[in-house]
């Protein structure tokens, strides 16, 4: 007897979402042939996502082709890649290209071979309307008609004017649309975009199977795919001068600068931050500005630990490292703070504690943040986590991660 292992396995629930998945999409319709994966963050989407397309590709009719996967970020365009190419590695039955095409890379469609394109949402979008803008017309149509299948992850975004003229652009020949999320909706209040992402999607959603547990989060806490967190509200007050919130529930740059320029509420921070140290081994700090996210790094590497600070401006070198170092699995105690990047694409399980020092009333981006912590111990994370957050936890969905997941049940038709 033999035991024969894998080389890009899924755990039992991960299974069943693949195979619901790709049930979904097995139509002939429009509206049959698309679908949200609806996972929280830490549950893998990314791999999940990754066995789909290597399906798609494998198929006869898909042969000279490429599966198109789109994504908003860097981090998130290059995790997507590393997991599409483990899975072809162990799964495809053909030699394949992978065509990254984010920063500086280029995309030449007269010689895309079969295999996988991984495209920046936004490089993809200038490049079809600079092709307009030059009388160049039918770039997405031809890369429409060579694809096999497309994924769109952080998929709540998909309904922003310039992001969804591409996923119809690319819809020419109907090839399977899936969509990733683990918030599939755009506000907690369900609102008329709510309905247009739904709609987008055929309102058809695939999730996992609670097997008898109150709901998916239960299900993955209890048999240790996420980390069980405890919720800690950090009592602060607002400016009254910061204006409410704008209509996708987050605050103005200027209001949150403001916020960060308190030194009230950068002393909380840091005090914060060296609490959390010493209890925890991975820290991590979602600040209300640059200056803010910077300056309370200094302050706590000079009280002894270590610190680093990423934000949009942040040098890739300096950027790699700190992540690097982070993610590494000594236990000398670190905390990474950043603002306005490391919501979405960004894996450290090791992470014990997440500090929400930025206010918001996006469930989207506040779920996003709380994830950050919520690998399990079966994901290579911890049996629990902890969120200090300054953001009233009596909100709908901001005081349970469970109950943040099933927000939007309403749009949606489950395919179990």
């Amino acid at each position: 007897m033999q035991t024969i292992s894998p080389h890009y396995p899924l755990h039992p629930f991960q299974r069943q979402v693949l195979h619901d998945l790709l049930t979904a999409v097995s139509g002939n319709k429009l509206q049959d042939r698309r679908v949200v994966v609806h996972l929280p963050t830490g549950a893998g989407k990314t791999r999940i996502a990754s066995h789909a397309a290597a399906s798609f590709l494998n198929d006869r009719r898909a042969e000279g082709k490429v599966f198109l996967w789109l994504a908003a970020s860097e981090e998130l365009c290059e995790q997507a890649a590393q997991s599409l190419t483990d899975a072809w590695c162990s799964l495809g039955n053909r030699v394949a290209t992978m065509y990254r095409y984010w920063g500086d890379a280029s995309l030449e469609l007269g010689i895309l071979d079969e295999g996988f394109v991984v495209a920046g949402l936004q490089k993809l979008w200038s490049a079809a309307n600079s092709r307009l803008s030059a009388g160049e017309h039918g770039f997405l149509t031809k890369l429409g008609h060579k694809t096999a299948g497309v994924v769109f992850d952080e998929a709540h975004q998909a309904i922003a004017p310039t992001y969804r003229f591409l996923a119809e652009q690319l819809s020419v020949d109907n090839p399977p649309m899936i969509g990733l999320t683990a918030t599939p909706g755009r506000t907690w209040r369900l609102d008329g975009d709510d309905y247009d992402l739904a709609e987008m999607f055929g309102e058809q959603k695939v999730t996992i199977d609670p097997r008898g547990h109150d709901n998916s989060v239960a299900y993955l806490i209890t048999n240790g795919y996420l980390a069980a967190p405890e919720f800690v509200q950090v009592n602060v007050d607002l400016d009254e001068r910061i204006a409410e919130p704008d209509g996708t529930g987050d605050y103005r740059k200027n209001d949150l600068r403001m916020i960060g320029n308190d030194p009230t509420w950068f002393s909380q921070v840091v005090e914060l931050t060296l609490d959390a140290l010493a209890r925890h081994d991975r820290v991590m700090v979602f600040c209300p500005s640059v200056p803010n996210a910077l300056e309370a790094s200094r302050e706590v590497r000079r009280k002894g630990f270590r610190s680093a600070a990423i934000v949009a401006g942040t040098p890739s070198k300096d950027r790699d490292t700190a992540i690097s170092v982070f993610r590494a699995s000594d236990a000398e105690p670190m905390a990474l703070f950043n603002f306005g990047v490391l919501t979405a694409g960004f894996d450290a399980p090791k992470t014990r504690c997440v500090i929400v020092a930025r206010p918001t009333t996006s469930l989207v981006l506040y779920s996003q943040m709380v994830g950050r912590a919520m690998r399990g111990p079966r994901s290579g994370g911890n049996r629990h986590c902890e969120v200090l957050t300054v953001i009233d936890t009596r909100l709908k969905g901001f005081g349970s991660v469970a109950e943040a997941f099933t927000n939007w049940e309403e749009l949606w038709q489950k395919i179990n």
